[in-house]
């Protein structure tokens, strides 16, 4: 029997030669579309609650709008990352950014001139539908970045993204907090616009990354493709090591606002502010700290490092519920930001190192297609928790990070292991590090 790992290495990367950088307004439009993706999904998480009648008796009501586009995307993204494969970054990363600004325009009109309570829920739903489908912009920019970096320097390319969306977390709650102040439906307008911004910069200035191979006409959508990914066990892992991440932290994200509300009395202005904080933060880790820590220390390390600030972060937010001072909130969100922004880009390289050059969109389909399942199953978890005590998610979340910590450091051993028992060229072709 061959050993997966192997068998990728020899499969994907023993033919491919590395890839000239690409023009630098290539990395601007890539950084742009996930900026424009979070932007747009951040700036209406402090206006969430209030698309919901009586929001304050009905957490679930409020979290079940991240679990409906996240269903969508569960079932689009892996889906649009195969067709990457087959037809192109481009394209797909075109057709997101036009599905998402479709899915604005509908939730501004819904909440601007629809006025019964019900039908205006509807369309919302309907509108976190469509957004969700044609969603699968980041996976792909992933793949793209997957596409034109070397192993070396992967890290630095998927923080890059990392900072993009930190940025856009940073300003959407920003921007929808004080913007809905005003009008609640200028919010949606405004991601709508910036959403076809996003795609003509796609459409004209992104140069095509993917190398296409007349073999790969006859069974781009064949589901071995995906079997293949799954028989790698170290990349198996790692997606759904990424599923158990992503859980984690949509329960906090969808109960946050809620939490603020109930604890803090903050409205729209103060939990824009709060995220803004901590999207700040995200944006100093990645932007100025990702790339130097993980060339010193090592992806797997600094991933499982990033696991543990979340526990103690998630912890911290359930100690703010009996220590409700502003300084221990600030703290904690700091914390927790900096664990998240350690997780992110590396679990990101790792995956793509493991995955190999033909399979970074298939694996990168299949990575954002489980965070989207996480995100279907993490809020309706964390709603149902919210109802037992306000901070009864944050627990939850807190053990599931030491969970993944501890199940990090046993994928890292095997990871070793494999590494061990493989021919040294066979490991630079595949490009994996373990340090």
């Amino acid at each position: 029997m061959s050993d997966p790992l192997k068998s990728a290495a020899l499969t994907d990367d023993s033919t491919a030669s590395p890839q000239d950088p690409p023009p630098r307004r290539a990395l601007l439009s890539i950084f742009f579309v996930v900026f424009m993706d979070l932007l747009g999904f951040g700036i209406i998480i402090p206006l969430l609650p209030r698309y919901v009648p009586n929001y304050e008796s009905n957490p679930l009501k409020v979290t079940a709008l991240f679990s409906v586009y996240s269903i969508c995307q569960f079932i689009g993204a892996p889906i649009l990352g195969v067709i990457s494969d087959r037809f192109g970054r481009r394209p797909v990363l075109v057709l997101s950014q036009v599905g998402s600004a479709a899915g604005y325009c509908l939730l501004g009109v819904a909440t601007q001139f629809v006025s019964d309570p019900s039908l205006t829920l509807g369309l919302v739903y309907l509108s976190r539908i469509i957004d969700g489908f044609t969603g699968g912009n980041i996976s792909t920019a992933q793949a793209y970045i997957g596409d034109v970096t070397t192993p070396a320097n992967r890290a630095k390319g998927m923080g890059m993204l990392g900072a993009a969306f930190g940025i856009g977390f940073a300003f959407g709650p920003f921007m929808g907090g004080v913007l809905g102040h005003f009008n609640v439906a200028l919010p949606a307008y405004v991601a709508a616009g910036l959403s076809l911004v996003a795609a003509g910069m796609s459409y004209f200035w992104l140069p095509e990354s993917r190398v296409h191979h007349p073999s790969e006409s006859q069974a781009w959508l064949h589901p071995s493709r995906f079997v293949s990914v799954l028989k790698n066990p170290i990349l198996a892992n790692l997606l759904f090591l990424g599923f158990a991440i992503m859980a984690g932290f949509v329960m906090m994200e969808s109960t946050m606002v809620l939490y603020l509300n109930n604890v803090f009395h903050y409205r729209e202005l103060g939990t824009g502010l709060f995220f803004g904080f901590a999207g700040l933060v995200i944006i100093i880790v990645q932007a100025g700290f990702i790339g130097k820590l993980t060339s010193r220390f090592g992806d797997w390390n600094i991933a499982i490092v990033g696991s543990l600030l979340v526990c103690l972060g998630m912890a911290g937010y359930a100690a703010t519920s009996v220590l409700t001072f502003l300084p221990v909130l600030l703290l904690t969100s700091a914390m927790n930001a900096t664990g998240r922004s350690f997780q992110q880009p590396t679990l990101s390289s790792l995956i793509s190192n493991n995955a190999g050059r033909q399979n970074q969109g298939i694996a990168f389909g299949m990575f954002h297609g489980l965070g989207s399942l996480a995100r279907v199953i993490g809020p309706l978890i964390a709603g149902q928790a919210f109802r037992w005590k306000n901070w009864g998610a944050f627990v939850v979340a807190s053990v599931l990070a030491l969970v993944c910590a501890i199940w990090m450091l046993g994928i890292r051993r095997k990871s070793l292991d494999s590494h061990a028992a493989l021919p040294a060229e066979v490991i630079s072709e595949a490009g994996a590090t373990v340090p």
